[in-house]
């Protein structure tokens, strides 16, 4: 007994210490739940850990530099001081959630729900344009103004109209666009 172990450790260290391929340069997946994470340790004899995928994981904008589009929950809006505090998160149909993640067709997400939300549990705080634009779905006349949900609404409204949505509305979800980590749309979203 007392050879195998040294055996085995030394196979192990040369199995896994040779390796001649560059560090992956992408973004960590998120963290594995607790059961995933057994299963993922010990595959199972006919998988090996070079040929198993893991399903794509969720990425959440970064708000505070570049230009981007995301769908966030709003929990501050400040005028006065020109910020918000944002939540990005996932917002997309059950069929295109289940299709991007590879999720399983029968997963109760991909038929019995019209939209998945995922949440990133990351708030930042982020400028707001002087030149901002913001919209809401419903419009003056009782219509529905909407291009695609996870782009929010389409008809025009102020920021004083916006502000009081916002203060019966504290979490409620906004499609937003930054330009250079800046606040430069801000529509709300139509949920169900």
């Amino acid at each position: 007994m007392k050879r195998v172990l040294p055996a085995v450790v030394l196979l192990v260290l040369l199995a896994g210490g040779c390796g001649t391929d560059k560090p992956d340069a992408s973004p960590a997946p998120a963290p594995a739940s607790p059961a995933s994470e057994s299963a993922s340790e010990s595959p199972s004899p006919s998988e090996s850990p070079s040929t198993t995928k893991a399903a794509p994981q969720p990425r959440f904008a970064d708000l505070t530099q570049g230009s981007t589009t995301s769908v966030v929950k709003l929990h501050a809006y400040d005028a006065k001081s020109a910020s918000a505090v944002v939540e990005p998160i996932i917002f997309m149909t059950g069929d295109a959630y289940c299709r991007t993640f590879k999720i399983k067709r029968s997963d109760s997400r991909c038929v019995s729900q019209e939209y998945v939300t995922e949440a990133s549990h990351t708030k930042v705080t982020v400028p707001i344009a002087a030149t901002a634009k913001y919209f809401t779905w419903e419009g003056a006349d009782g219509n529905v103004c909407i291009d695609a949900p996870e782009k929010g609404g389409t008809c025009p409204m102020t920021a004083k109209e916006f502000a009081g949505w916002f203060k019966l509305n504290e979490d409620g979800m906004v499609a937003i666009a930054t330009t250079d980590g800046t606040l430069t749309r801000m529509a709300i979203v139509y949920t169900p």
